[in-house]
């Protein structure tokens, strides 16, 4: 059994890392368990109900909610890569260490081919415990794609905001496009390289309104933590998502394309929605419709 025992990043973080597990053990037919993704399990038909359709998948590890969080709470203890090696060195020491579980950690910079044999030999074998973000089964991740979105469906008082909110921005468009404007953190992030003001925004979404035939009519929903002074935006068909983190991922991701700066959270949705994405790596960058690609995670 596998178990993922720290919480990475936010929720498009979390949803990559787990989508990647989720494909590897279908692939390879082990048990996995991800008791880090406990916070954002109620959004999701699979997490919320930890069913997952007969796989061997699980968010919680023990049966009561209580229990579990005693688990995590322990599991915390060994987060630290010296109290993973400390732990590591007394495999080595003891007798029967086999039985004991066995500890991967991977630091910021490192990514780990989740079809290695030796990690699928102890996943089928002994509880091994996963203390890192780029696990990743870039060969399976593309195979499993449908069944992930399967199980990675909102639950239905979200799945039909999300709907009634599509729907009312199609209603007098041809195509609509997703405004993700990662704010927040991205003050900060990276020295604030990506946190792009209303005006950017504005310039490329009339960029990509120009692109369109005349006839066709685009519209285009703002996804932001952040506020939005709709004035910055006049002139412009705009609609406001509903500021649920969520709900927000899940519309983009029922747009026609996605535009944004460099994140996880944009990624995902397109990704999920099969929508073509592109990153504004910089406030002046062109947004020509033939560089917009679905991310696929391969």
């Amino acid at each position: 059994m596998v178990i993922l025992v720290k919480r990475f990043g936010q929720l498009g973080n979390r949803l990559f890392l787990f989508a990647h597990l989720v494909a590897n053990a279908t692939e390879h037919c082990y048990a996995l368990a991800n008791p880090s993704f406990g916070n954002y399990a109620v959004y999701f038909e699979a997490t919320a109900s930890n069913n997952f359709g007969g796989l061997p998948v699980q968010v919680h590890v023990l049966a009561r909610p209580a229990l579990d969080r005693y688990l995590a709470k322990l599991l915390s203890m060994v987060q630290h890569p010296k109290v993973f090696g400390w732990l590591q060195r007394l495999q080595g020491w003891l007798p029967g260490r086999r039985r004991l579980p066995q500890l991967m950690y991977l630091d910021d910079a490192q990514t780990f081919d989740l079809n290695e044999h030796g990690y699928l030999r102890a996943a089928r074998e002994r509880v091994v415990l996963l203390h890192g973000w780029c696990f990743r089964d870039r060969t399976n991740i593309s195979k499993h794609a449908p069944l992930i979105r399967d199980l990675f469906r909102l639950v239905e008082p979200h799945r039909q905001a999300v709907d009634a909110l599509v729907q009312k921005c199609r209603a007098h468009a041809d195509v609509l496009v997703g405004v993700h404007l990662r704010r927040g953190d991205y003050a900060t992030f990276n020295n604030g390289k990506y946190y792009y003001d209303n005006a950017t925004y504005a310039r490329v979404m009339r960029e990509l309104q120009a692109q369109f035939p005349q006839p066709e009519r685009v519209a285009f929903v703002l996804c932001s933590d952040e506020p939005l002074d709709l004035s910055a935006f006049a002139g412009l068909p705009v609609h406001l998502a509903n500021n649920h983190v969520v709900e927000d991922l899940y519309t983009l991701a029922a747009s026609d394309y996605v535009v944004g700066p460099p994140s996880s959270y944009s990624m995902w949705a397109s990704f999920y929605g099969q929508v073509p994405l592109l990153h504004l790596e910089t406030a002046e960058q062109p947004v020509p419709l033939a560089q917009f690609r679905v991310f696929t995670d391969e």
